[in-house]
């Protein structure tokens, strides 16, 4: 939990990724990006790491991302944009085909679910389904910028 957010500075933003194995022995990934010069500019992605003999060249395959307002996304396909909003993005099918699978997750519907980070990983957090074990004296929150204060 920890590791997750410590973000670390990369070039115009703070970013931190974890790989964990989900409950069926998936490998996934996270990943957390926060613009430094406009903080509702952020992305929390979740990755499926595939086994490089199924998809060579192409180990890491999009499934979410929760986007902050920070920036506007136009949907190819249906040509529609959503602007400076919160959005979701989905790996669906339609996307994959067109974009080559390029961009399985170029999809995204706009969302009032949150308006930050913290919100954002609290929605991300209970759509994935993602629970931390709990270890004796382990904090059961992230600590900022996950949580308020």
């Amino acid at each position: 939990q920890r590791q997750l957010a410590a973000l670390k500075a990369r070039p115009g933003r703070d970013e931190s990724q974890v790989d964990f194995t989900g409950a069926d022995g998936t490998a996934f990934r996270i990943i957390v990006s926060q613009r430094h010069r406009d903080r509702s500019d952020f992305s929390l992605i979740l990755l499926a790491i595939l086994d490089p003999s199924i998809a060579p060249g192409k180990p890491e395959f999009r499934l979410l991302r929760y986007d902050g307002p920070g920036h506007p996304h136009t949907n190819t396909i249906e040509d529609n944009t959503i602007n400076q909003k919160p959005h979701i993005h989905r790996a669906t099918e339609r996307y994959q085909i067109a974009t080559g699978h390029r961009r399985p997750d170029g999809y995204a519907e706009e969302t009032r679910r949150y308006q930050d980070l913290t919100g954002a990983w609290e929605c991300f957090r209970l759509d994935v389904g993602l629970r931390f074990s709990q270890a004796r004296n382990q904090v059961t929150t992230l600590p900022a910028p996950f949580t308020e204060g």
